[in-house]
């Protein structure tokens, strides 16, 4: 028996003390001594009450014998013997000791644990508030770029076109008057550029303010832009819109916005005959895949590589919306860009003013 009053107490990983049933400590650990500020040898003979005052701590009593056999787990409020408390967990295991009833109780600091608790709670309460603050300056950069590109498509709408529309009809008038057909030929020529000048100024308003886009018709939108890229290069395509439900037109406009961007790289880059544009609906949100069949490049160098900035942009774009992006590539191999955003990042467009840059 002499190894339960020996050997026990500090082989215990825990602090522990042994109380007859009258609730006197027989003996206590040097952890437990050093848990609650006492000398080993002047913790013999407190009462637990003095550890755990002003606290239940059911015991085994001598006439009763051993109540529970499967013990007792509480949380409890520790005293030092300088009086400073600190949260315990404790667990009492009745025990025969010389035919004498007695408890074993171990007690843990639990103010690490809590402390922890804490620190992981803040933790997370500040990445939420991170999570919300990244959101609202992606609602606020998605505005401010969509306002500015607004204001150029009105801007070429207004000046621009008018201007080269007017010298057209001057040019119209001009060549009327003139009798020598290789000046006449000139004027022609001239014509022609101005008019492809118009077209392309045009165009230029529609990917500054896609009309299509308004109520999240994101794959119409795409369809358009691809056909434009398909009659500019030759390059063919395979748009596979699967998704099941408008895009709210912050997302579309979003994922308008990152599809361009890797599309102006294929057009510039990539030397592809075929791309293909998927549109997925996946774990509430939104996966979009791009792939061609391009001349590849290695991802490592992609932040170093000129005019390979918009895929860096993308990436940021994603994440800054709580989502992610991934690119697979690899010299002669084609390129293949994903991105996932999800479903609610929030409506950020200009309010009005798009029907006067269409």
């Amino acid at each position: 028996m002499k190894s339960w009053l020996t050997d026990l107490p500090e082989a215990f990983p825990d602090a522990l003390v042994i109380v007859d049933s009258h609730g006197r400590i027989i003996q206590a650990n040097a952890r437990a001594a050093s848990l609650f500020g006492f000398d080993e040898r002047a913790m013999t003979g407190l009462l637990i009450q003095a550890l755990f005052p002003d606290q239940l701590l059911a015991l085994p009593s001598a006439r009763s014998g051993l109540p529970d056999e499967a013990g007792q787990h509480l949380e409890l409020v520790g005293s030092r013997s300088d009086s400073s408390r600190f949260p315990a967990v404790v667990a009492v295991m009745p025990v025969k000791i010389k035919r004498v009833t007695a408890a074993v109780i171990s007690i843990r600091d639990l103010t690490d644990a809590q402390r922890a608790q804490f620190v992981l709670r803040r933790g997370v309460e500040i990445l939420m508030s991170e999570s919300r603050d990244r959101r609202a300056l992606l609602r606020h950069l998605i505005r401010a770029r969509e306002e500015e590109r607004l204001r150029i498509a009105a801007d070429i709408h207004d000046d621009a076109i008018q201007l080269i529309s007017a010298a057209n009809f001057r040019l119209q008038q001009l060549r009327l008057r003139l009798r020598d057909e290789a000046v006449r030929g000139i004027l022609d020529k001239l014509q022609e550029a101005l008019t492809l000048s118009s077209s392309h100024l045009r165009q230029l308003i529609f990917d500054l303010r896609p009309s299509g886009l308004v109520g999240g018709s994101l794959g119409p939108a795409l369809r358009v832009y691809l056909d434009q890229m398909h009659s500019d290069t030759g390059i063919t395509y395979r748009l596979d819109d699967r998704l099941s439900a408008r895009a709210p037109d912050g997302t579309a406009l979003l994922i308008y916005r990152n599809v361009l961007e890797v599309l102006a790289n294929v057009r510039k880059h990539a030397r592809a005959s075929t791309v293909a544009v998927e549109l997925l609906d996946i774990e509430d949100g939104y996966l979009i895949r791009i792939i061609d069949d391009g001349v590849g490049y290695d991802p490592a160098d992609i932040e170093d590589r000129p005019g390979h900035l918009g895929l860096v942009l993308i990436r940021e774009r994603a994440e800054l919306a709580g989502g992610w992006c991934r690119i697979e590539s690899s010299p002669g191999t084609g390129t293949t860009v994903e991105f996932w955003v999800p479903l609610g990042v929030s409506s950020t467009e200009p309010d009005a003013g798009h029907e006067r840059a269409g």
